[in-house]
């Protein structure tokens, strides 16, 4: 019996940067333990846990410098393509995420919560 790969974990520092686009002086951070094998949606739980979130019931979505954007998924206006952006779908390991890379997560699209 071959036993299962182990995951790798990530230390990922998540910054709050802006709101409405208005920069934080002295922005907030905190450090989240994320496996390659965790969901975007897994992570965005983490982010918004870390960050007392208690209105969870906006938009939100990750954002990458090669344009691609990871999350929510509505089903009524489901096309091929987005079916490789669904958070509930791609993986931390998927995405390619390496240490050192940046991504942006953005929280409720009216008040633009911004975290890097």
């Amino acid at each position: 019996m071959t036993a299962a790969p182990r995951p790798n974990w990530l230390i990922v520092r998540v910054i709050l940067a802006a709101q409405g686009g208005e920069q934080f002086v002295d922005a907030p951070g905190r450090d989240l333990l994320v496996s390659e094998m965790h969901t975007f949606a897994e992570l965005a739980i983490a982010i918004d846990r870390a960050f007392a979130r208690w209105d969870l019931s906006h938009l939100h979505e990750f954002r990458f410098a090669d344009g691609r954007r990871i999350g929510m998924i509505d089903p009524d206006d489901l096309d091929d393509d987005a079916a490789d952006l669904d958070e509930q779908k791609v993986t931390v390991q998927q995405a390619g995420l390496r240490e050192g890379d940046t991504f942006e997560y953005v929280f409720d699209f009216g008040d633009s919560w911004e975290h890097r």
